[in-house]
């Protein structure tokens, strides 16, 4: 009875600490971004990057895992699906630039369409989920498009496509994330061994790119307009970024904090995540979700002064009455499919 308590215990543990922290690392994102004009979302990704160069490091150190070796071949198929990783997390931060959190939240919750329609292109048959699958992903659709459209007050083209984007990715990395830790391509990684390795390769691509696309230039101009007046020079010869923070009054003190905040959190959420899917189901972890995106909706109107019309209110309603549907049945599915198993065995 004790060992049963403590499991559950930590169960409810791990899926309360998983919850509280990805709704918070999506609505601090947003805070750098925007309270602390911070507009260079792909060196905030770097941010993340290096937080979990460090974070798996000591977590090395300390014996909570041990890395695998990997041959030549393996390596490069890591590196192909690390660009994958970076560009997925890149892009959802250069998207919450440019839209709401409630827009963003909701347009992502179309990840499970995206899952099956790329499942069903590597499957090469539409035979390959039921019509209740089908049926589930109708309202996740429907009501997206709603809550898109009702959305006259941060709607831009760019930020649609590109959070749209992101949803696609995310789906992708998620498809081939499984066949890697399930143990396609002879990879057969732990989710900390295959972090330990993605970090290092994002946090490379990622400066790479801020360089080439003059990201880490306009950053180093909003840095040192905070540095020589705190905030309070002019304008005057600074990019989109740079141009709001000369203006904002703000100081470099708090923004440091801020970044280095931001990269703790979302290390933690990936250690975190990582010990709720082992301490519980796969139900709790889908009614976190689903009460994450509530959450994160309420939370960014209150903190962003973000204003929902009527139809984007109902759209969001049934966005997530159609995810948590449609995380039901593939739940259930895969339960009986579980079951049929043991039977047949």
């Amino acid at each position: 009875m004790a060992g049963g308590g403590t499991k559950a215990a930590r169960g409810v543990l791990s899926i309360t600490l998983y919850l509280l922290i990805s709704l918070g690392l999506t609505l601090h994102n947003k805070m750098v971004l925007q309270w602390h004009q911070f507009g260079f979302p792909w060196l905030v990704t770097a941010v993340h990057a290096l937080a979990g160069i460090i974070g798996m490091r000591l977590l090395e150190a300390t014996g909570h895992f041990t890395p695998k070796y990997l041959d030549s071949r393996q390596r490069r198929l890591l590196w192909m699906f690390s660009v994958l990783y970076t560009v997925n997390i890149a892009v959802s931060n250069v998207s919450l630039h440019y839209v709401s959190v409630p827009l963003h939240q909701i347009v992502r919750g179309t990840v499970p369409v995206s899952t099956v329609l790329i499942t069903l292109m590597f499957r090469g048959s539409w035979r390959g989920y039921s019509r209740r699958v089908y049926l589930s992903l109708v309202p996740v659709v429907l009501g997206a498009g709603m809550a898109t459209y009702g959305d006259h007050y941060s709607f831009t083209l760019v930020g649609f496509l590109l959070t749209l984007l992101g949803t696609v990715l995310a789906a992708l990395k998620t498809v081939v994330t499984n066949t890697i830790l399930v143990g396609g391509y002879r990879l057969r990684l732990s989710a900390l061994d295959l972090l330990y390795r993605l970090c290092p390769l994002a946090f490379a691509q990622t400066l790479i790119w801020a360089v080439v696309s003059g990201e880490a230039t306009e950053a180093w101009r909003f840095v040192h307009s905070l540095r020589s007046s705190g905030g309070g020079l002019g304008a005057a010869g600074l990019d989109h970024g740079a141009q709001n923070a000369a203006g904002s009054g703000g100081r470099l003190a708090p923004l440091v904090v801020a970044l280095v905040a931001n990269g703790a959190i979302a290390f933690v959420l990936n250690v975190v995540s990582f010990t709720a899917n082992k301490h519980t189901s796969a139900l709790a972890m889908t009614v976190a979700g689903n009460l994450k995106v509530v959450l994160t909706v309420v939370l960014g109107c209150l903190l962003f002064d973000v204003s929902l019309s009527g139809l984007s209110i109902w759209g969001i309603v049934v966005t997530i009455i159609g995810s948590a549907a449609y995380s039901s049945v593939r739940l259930y599915e895969t339960q009986e499919a579980g079951k049929q198993a043991k039977e047949t065995a």
